[in-house]
């Protein structure tokens, strides 16, 4: 005669389609990550191609703010420089800064990229920094 823990170890249980659950879950798992960099990725890198586009835009606009030129006293207007870089930021989308250095205009444009995939993973969003330099041109050469 057999004790009841020996035939209950003798009773097996029927785990046939674990492993099938197993793979399912990891495979979606797996599945998910990848969609999410391709997808959240690619749509990172397009917002960082055109914040640059914004930063470059802007601030060849800032560059173009001349004061002086007949009086030999030339250089940016600052004041309405940075308000039209900043103006255009805004059409475009983005918030940034603008930094004037006599002749030379640098806007910098941050922002962020928000994850449709990887947010349900808690990645919300990819940060966006990107610049854009301008010289402003003061002569006929």
């Amino acid at each position: 005669m057999t004790s009841p823990m020996i035939r209950r170890l003798r009773r097996r249980r029927d785990e046939r389609g674990v492993i099938s659950t197993w793979t399912i879950l990891m495979a979606s798992g797996v599945f998910l990550v990848l969609l999410g960099l391709v997808y959240d990725g690619g749509n990172a890198m397009n917002n960082r191609i055109a914040a640059h586009r914004a930063a470059e835009q802007a601030a060849r606009a800032a560059a173009d703010e001349m004061r002086g030129v007949r009086d030999g006293t030339e250089g940016i207007n600052q004041a309405t420089a940075t308000a039209r870089a900043n103006q255009i930021l805004a059409q475009a989308g983005w918030s940034g800064s603008v930094n004037i250095d006599g002749l030379d205009v640098t806007v910098r444009v941050t922002g962020k990229s928000d994850n449709a995939f990887l947010n349900v993973l808690g990645f919300t969003s990819f940060p966006v920094d990107e610049t854009g330099t301008a010289t402003s041109i003061t002569g006929p050469n």
